[in-house]
């Protein structure tokens, strides 16, 4: 990695580690380039007690190791553990990879080894991230206007979950991934209601309250590559009715 930043989402307070720069030098990283993997045994309904072993990922884990060589390597040791001390909370970590491809991801600290020396001062952080994916540092945003068909392309290798906002007047709502022939309805919205419909955490609101009553269908994320989104109003104010969906590309590995 050229660069890795680290921020306190709580306090916003950050510091970036550079590739034998500013004081700092990155030496090595694992668990990067691909996540853990788990077996589970499920059973099958209906199958006299029969089951069948399925892989998944799960938690990733991963560290990173360096040293830090400023010229007053107590100040730069004192400004990095006032970013790193409150563990157990997640922090957002943004990385540019040798071939500047810029990713973030959240996962916890949860061991730091930093020896207090007067000369060299190395790091080993450890890291387990709940979510195994890396995401494009950038968001994408995109507007449909009732029954329009665009294409989003997940540039990653992949799903990844986006957010769906949908605003009325409309009725007959209905979004459709037409690459993987999941959708999901959404009831009849008045002028100016607001439905938000989060994927990644599964949660829906209307006009900023939990209601899973106006939801039906799938919570259906974006594949690697094109993705062939069709957005229905098939009745009622489609004049004003839209749809915007946000996502980030997704990673399995650096």
């Amino acid at each position: 990695m050229k660069q890795i930043k680290i921020t306190d989402q709580d306090s916003g307070s950050s510091y970036t580690f550079y590739d034998n720069s500013n004081g700092t030098i990155l030496r090595r990283f694992d668990g990067f380039e691909y996540p853990e993997v788990l077996t589970s045994i499920e059973d099958v309904a209906r199958q006299y007690g029969a089951y069948y072993v399925n892989s998944k990922f799960g938690r990733r884990r991963m560290s990173f190791q360096g040293d830090l060589v400023a010229s007053d390597k107590f100040a730069q040791r004192r400004q990095l553990l006032t970013v790193v001390r409150q563990l157990g909370k997640e922090k957002l970590f943004e990385v540019t990879t040798y071939d500047d491809l810029l990713l973030r991801f959240q996962a916890e600290i949860i061991r730091l080894t930093m020896p207090y020396t007067h000369q060299i001062h190395s790091f080993l952080f450890e890291l387990e991230a709940s979510d195994y994916r890396f995401y494009s540092q950038t968001e994408v945003d995109q507007d449909f206007d009732a029954n329009d068909l665009i294409t989003l392309t997940n540039n990653g290798t992949e799903i990844t979950d986006p957010i769906f906002t949908i605003t009325g007047a409309g009725t007959d709502i209905k979004i459709i991934n037409l690459s993987t022939g999941e959708d999901f309805e959404i009831d009849n919205l008045t002028t100016g209601q607001v439905v938000v419909v989060d994927v990644k955490n599964r949660t829906v609101t209307l006009n900023g309250v939990s209601n899973f009553g106006v939801f039906s269908g799938d919570f259906f994320g974006l594949q690697p590559g094109g993705n062939g989104i069709e957005f229905e109003v098939l009745s009622g104010d489609d004049a004003n009715t839209n749809l915007n969906v946000t996502y980030r590309h997704a990673y399995n590995g650096i």
